[in-house]
This record gives C-alpha cells, structure tokens and sequence, in this order.
C-alpha cells in the first residue's frame, strides 16, 4: 500500500484561537433589553401602584385624575424603580450564564484590589463630580434635572422614616444592579475587544443613555467613566458597586437633611472644591491603581 495514502489532513481546531477578540453585539443587546424592559416595567409598576393606592383611598369614586396624581407618589416612583434595577441585574446574570467562562469571573465579580484608602478616594472624586454638576445648575451655567428635582422633593415630602427607606432604596440598589450590567458585564465585553479607553467610554455613554434625563445623564457618563477607569484598573466590579453605592447613599442622605441652597457664594465654594477635590482623586487613583492583566472576555 502506498504510505502517501495514509497521510491525513491536520485536524481543524476544535475552539478559537485563545487570543481572538468577543463578539460586542450581546453588549449593545443587553442595552437594548434594558432599554425596552425596563420603560415597560417601570410604566405598569407605576401605573399598577398609583391605581392600587388610588382605588384604596377613593373606592368607587375613582377618577383618571386620581391615578395621575398617585402615578408621581413615592408608592409609584419607587416600585418602577426597583422593578428597572431587578431587570438590569437579571440580563447582567443572564448574559453571564450564557457565557461559556464562570459567570463570577464574566462579570469580573471578585475582591480585586480592594484598599480602604482607595474605596474612600473613589468615592470622594464621584461626589466631587456631583458637587461641580449640581453647583453649574444652582448658578443658572446648566439646566435643572428634572429627575433629580423631583427625587428630591419626594425625599423631602415623605416622613422620616419613608425618606430614609426610600433613600436606602435608591442609593443600594444602583450600586449593585447597575454595576453588573454595566461595568460587570457591558464593559467588560467591550474593553476586551476595543481595549479600555473605548470600552469605558461606550459604556458610560450607554449607561448615561439609561438615565433618560439630559444632566442627570451627563452626569452618570462623567462618574461612569470613574468607575470604569477604577473596575478596568482594580480588575473587579466590586471596587465600583462600593463607590457607587456610598455615593448614592450620602447623596440621598444630604438631600434628606439638608436645605436647597441659593447663595451665589456658597455655591461657588462648592465648585470650587470639587474642580480640587476632582483631578486629585483622578491622580491619586492612576498611581496607586497598577493596569490590571487583561483577560479574554467570552
């Protein structure tokens, strides 16, 4: 038998290279879905709870007017709240289970470096960024939030004890939902293929995208791109979910306690401190913060 016969072809490989770039599309997907998913639970969250609560109060007497005014109650607001920050975690689950790599490591879920010192100083440049925002809009330099203003009144409304459950509410669950979706499973996609400065940029403009509010958007893309710089750089998410979350909490806690201020010069000082308080926290992050080694991303 001719020897030539027998030689056989190489064999194909059985999986991809081990350096060959994700796929982005399930990224902007999991945007999409939030997106649509959560405009459509928040919308019968609020109508549901506005409705229940109307029909308690009034019985049979209940009017079209009646819901309205309930739909912008705490009852109604916070529902759909929660119901959006329980849809972005569960497409951040989802798509990390679907992922052929442990769903932990997908959404870069482990300790990483987690230093006090850097905890508190992340947490001080992204209050200091709010600090600037809310400063340009109590000068007249930017337009007000309406979300944010609204949010504050109903803080301001509720009974003591409801603003601080309330406040609880709304600065933990962002923290934790959205950092999932969006510096967990989001970014980290999208850094592995189009390398950090993109991948963080995309996805803060997404996740400020998200927020439906132009300032309130402005600003979630400016802190996004801190917390991604800190989760790309500490090689988890859980450096972030802290930093949001404390943010969140003493912002709630500040517009809980404190009164609006309408001092020109108070309002400077502010500004003032935060454009310090701001590129430091930025520096100090960039020295004590080493690139982490980078991963694939299925």
């Amino acid at each position: 038998m001719n020897e030539a016969a027998l030689v056989l072809p190489p064999a194909l490989p059985l999986s991809p290279p081990a350096n060959a770039k994700p796929r982005v599309w399930p990224a902007f997907v999991a945007f999409a879905l939030l997106l649509l998913l959560g405009i459509l639970a928040a919308g019968v969250m609020v109508g549901f709870v506005a409705g229940f609560v109307d029909g308690f109060k009034h019985g049979a007497h209940m009017t079209e007017q009646h819901i309205r005014t309930e739909a912008i109650r705490a009852a109604g607001i916070l529902s759909g709240f929660a119901s959006t920050m329980a849809i972005a975690a569960g497409i951040a689950l989802m798509g990390a289970w679907l992922s052929p790599m442990f769903w932990r490591d997908r959404l870069r879920l482990r300790p990483g470096k987690l230093q006090p010192l850097i905890l508190i100083v992340g947490t001080l440049g992204i209050m200091s960024a709010g600090m600037i925002l809310t400063s340009c809009m109590q000068l007249g330099w930017l337009p007000h939030s309406k979300t944010l203003d609204m949010l504050d009144h109903m803080l301001k409304e509720l009974p003591l004890g409801g603003a601080i459950t309330s406040g609880l509410l709304l600065g933990l669950l962002p923290g934790f939902c959205e950092e999932l979706l969006f510096r967990g499973y989001i970014q980290t996609r999208l850094v592995a293929r189009w390398g950090a400065v993109w991948g963080i940029f995309w996805t803060a403009l997404m996740f400020g995208i998200m927020h439906m509010d132009l300032m309130q958007g402005l600003f979630a893309v400016v802190i996004g791109c801190l917390l991604g710089f800190i989760t790309v750089r500490s090689g988890s998410i859980i450096p972030a979910i802290i930093c949001h979350a404390s943010n969140n909490l003493t912002s709630m806690l500040l517009a809980i306690t404190t009164e609006d201020s309408h001092s020109h010069i108070a309002n400077y000082v502010v500004l003032l401190i935060g454009l310090i308080i701001l590129p430091l926290a930025i520096l100090y992050l960039r020295a004590h913060l080493p690139p982490a080694k980078a991963k694939s991303a299925a």
